[in-house]
């Protein structure tokens, strides 16, 4: 029963992690590196994207994040919120497009 149980969870998490390979693609492709975060903006505003200003840390670049989706929790863990985060760098070019999750877990 485990391992049915083991073998169900390792392709669903694949599934989702192709669906979301899907989803940063288009970024990836429209928005080169070193982009301006005006530009950047642009993309998304004329694309109806909503977007939110976030900055991680001691970070003195800003980011944006893109929710596109969310993972169940677990026994230990809540609901983990699936992001496209847009960095940027202190002189506000664009630096790297990635995926995040954020969730809490005890």
């Amino acid at each position: 029963m485990f391992l049915t149980w083991f073998a169900y969870s390792k392709i669903t998490q694949a599934r989702r992690e192709a669906a979301y390979q899907r989803t940063v693609a288009p970024f990836q492709h429209d928005l080169p590196i070193g982009e301006t975060r005006a530009t950047v903006e642009n993309y998304l505003e004329s694309r109806k994207v909503e977007y939110h200003w976030v900055r991680f840390g001691g970070d003195e670049a800003d980011s944006y994040e893109i929710q596109i989706g969310t993972e169940p929790g677990g026994l230990f863990c809540k609901e983990w919120r699936v992001y496209v985060v847009l960095e940027f760098n202190a002189a506000d070019k664009l630096k790297n497009i990635r995926i995040a999750k954020l969730g809490t877990c005890l």
